[in-house]
């Protein structure tokens, strides 16, 4: 009984690592051009877009205190200049970067 709930509590962690892989994957792909590879904002896409700064930031004081329901619901949806990724990202895969995302944040804001 040990070594099953040894195997089991060995694939749940592998498992883990590899869903954050896979998020730090997709961020790169879907996120990292507005949001910057640190989550603070990519400064090409504040005068491409006409935002500030803050605007692509995902690790600000505001962003963080925001629910992960919240995160959720405006990267399904899109928000302002933020599009849709509905049907481009799957629901499980969208909460596995929110949690990728708060994980940038530096360990002060957190």
């Amino acid at each position: 009984m040990k070594r099953l709930s040894l195997l089991l509590g060995v694939l749940t962690l592998l498992a883990a690592v590899a869903g954050a892989e896979d998020a730090a994957k997709l961020y790169g792909a879907k996120c990292a051009g507005c949001h910057g590879k640190d989550g603070k904002g990519n400064a090409v896409m504040v005068k491409a877009l006409k935002v500030d700064l803050a605007a692509l930031s995902l690790v600000d004081a505001a962003s963080l205190a925001k629910k992960d329901e919240e995160w959720v619901k405006v990267t399904l949806d899109g928000q302002g200049k933020m599009p849709a990724q509905k049907g481009k990202i799957k629901d499980e895969d969208v909460k596995a970067l929110v949690a990728y995302v708060r994980g940038l944040a530096p360990k002060s804001a957190q």
